[in-house]
Formats: C-alpha cells, structure tokens, sequence
C-alpha cells in the first residue's frame, strides 16, 4: 500500500531570489484570476482542456509564465469552478428538500484567486540537485536554492522517494 507524504522543506534565498519567487507566485496568482474571469465569461466553464484551448497562448504573453505552469493554471481554475458548481447542485437539492431556504452565490462573480500559492511540477518546474540544493523555475529562468527541513524527510528525498507536485 502506497502511503502519501507531504514534506515541507524552507527554502534559504537569498534577496535576489526572493524577488525572483516573489515575482513568478504574483504572475501565477494574476493568471488564474485571468483565467478564471475567462472561465465565467463562457459559461463559468469547469472542463480544464476546454480552458486551456481558451487561455494558454494569453497566459505565455500576458504574464510570461512557463508553459508547464501556463498548463496548471486551467487546471487549477477548472477544478474551482467544478466545486462551486457541485456546491450549487447541493444548494439547489437542499432547497427542494427544504433544508434551506438561502441562495447559492458563489458562481454569481468569478471566483477570485488571492493567495500567492503556486503549484510546481516535479522535474519540470523544480528538481533535487546535489547537497541540498533545489532547482526552481522562476519567470527569468532557474535558480538554484538551498533547502532545509525534517532530516527523516530530507533522507526520504536522497534515497529516492516518488515524488509529486509542490507548492510555494
């Protein structure tokens, strides 16, 4: 049985590269808002492909991001607005039952993105280097950053454990 475990490692930049993160989490945060006013405007569309069809090529000239990125932001964006339509169908079943009378209002605007959470793909957008040291995509190219963490965590890492997507 695989067992799945989040590890949570603090990144040592440096002012430079803090700019340079800083820059690539507000231009991901900028396009999923894009995205997702694109995604109410036509229907409040839910289907990531179909989204991605409509924002990718904007996305790569608007706000420069990566194109592996440029590929999460539809993704991300369909999966929000597929909750808030499940939210809606829920709201409208709860109100033919009778267990409430108050309106569903969360597909009334776009769904707004505000934090600077951006996700990152393994061996696409960052990738282990030696001595504990992380590869990272930012909008001028990679950098490299030292890392600290759990050690059980950081010997999982070296010895090879499958890894996934990360957040920063």
């Amino acid at each position: 049985m695989k067992q799945v475990v989040t590890a949570k490692f603090k990144l040592d930049l440096s002012p430079e590269q803090k700019e340079a993160v800083r820059q690539v989490t507000l231009a991901y945060r900028d396009a999923l808002s894009y995205a997702s006013r694109v995604a109410y405007a036509n229907n409040k569309l839910s289907n990531g492909t179909k989204l991605q069809k409509l924002v990718y090529y904007d996305i790569r000239d608007l706000f420069k991001l990566p194109a592996q990125m440029s590929c999460n932001v539809p993704r991300q964006v369909g999966a929000t607005y597929k909750t808030q339509w499940t939210k809606f169908k829920q709201n409208q079943q709860a109100i033919k039952d009778g267990k409430t009378k108050k309106l569903f209002k969360g597909l009334d605007h776009p769904c707004k993105f505000s934090s600077r959470t951006c996700t990152l793909n393994y061996q696409r957008d960052y990738s282990w280097k030696k001595d504990n040291q992380v590869s990272l995509v930012t909008l001028s190219g990679r950098i490299v950053v030292k890392y600290s963490g759990y050690n059980k965590h950081i010997d999982w890492i070296k010895q090879g454990a499958k890894i996934g997507s990360a957040k920063i």
